[in-house]
């Protein structure tokens, strides 16, 4: 097949209908492989995501991302950071900017839209989260970049989703202006004012909707795309 055929057939696939599916995952349960740069693996039948957690702690003065270690609660995954030397200890085992601020990255099989992540805090905390999306080609190291590098990974602009101090879990509703396949989540970003001010929760709970192709709708705009170039070849 030729660069013609190639291209014809990727506009029409590009513009061809597909089905939505929507899918939800408890993210709470107990503790699995733990370690510095660990990948949490949900599956829900045939569509699923990996979480992978950071810390912007590297260097003296935390200017740039480092590897995080995710733990899966009773309530929800939790964070512990490069510089937290209790992995467990609480409250500092949620996602927080206490001290730097933790995050968590989640990439998807798929194109998703209409996200839902439910943050459930362990004690009474503030509850203010910071998110990006993107449109990601596969698997990402953030080690060693900073903010200003998510623009040129595919990260849209930051989102800020605020709320109020108190102990209860609440949904965000996670929003890019389209479809995405990454979410890059944590508390609130940047140092907070005072203690009160701290953002500390976990994460409990996903619910998205899967963008999924009709498999015969691309058969048939393959197939098309191939009786257009024989005509012209006439």
């Amino acid at each position: 097949m030729n660069s013609l055929a190639l291209s014809a057939c990727a506009v029409i696939a590009l513009s061809l209908p597909g089905f939505s599916q929507s899918m939800s995952w408890d993210t709470s349960g107990t503790q699995g492989d733990n370690g510095p740069g660990n990948e949490l693996v949900f599956g829900n039948g045939a569509h699923g995501f990996t979480a992978t957690s950071w810390g912007y702690t590297a260097g003296k003065r935390n200017q740039a991302f480092e590897a995080g270690m995710s733990v899966i609660y009773s309530n929800g995954i939790g964070v512990t950071n490069a510089d937290e030397k209790n992995p467990f200890r609480i409250p500092e085992h949620q996602l927080d900017n206490a001290k730097g601020n933790e995050w968590m990255l989640f990439v998807f099989e798929g194109p998703v839209s209409d996200v839902s992540i439910k943050v459930d805090p362990y004690g009474t905390w503030d509850r203010d989260v910071t998110y990006y999306t993107a449109n990601l080609s596969g698997q990402i190291d953030l080690a060693g970049l900073t903010y200003a590098d998510l623009e040129g990974l595919g990260f849209g602009e930051r989102t800020d989703d605020f709320s109020t101090r108190g102990g209860d879990s609440r949904d965000v509703s996670v929003s890019g202006g389209g479809t995405f396949n990454a979410i890059l989540i944590g508390a609130m970003q940047g140092k907070p004012g005072g203690k009160r001010d701290v953002d500390r929760f976990k994460i409990s709970s996903l619910d998205a909707t899967y963008l999924v192709p009709e498999p015969s709708s691309a058969l048939l705009g393959g197939l098309g795309a191939l009786l257009l170039l024989r005509r012209r070849e006439r």
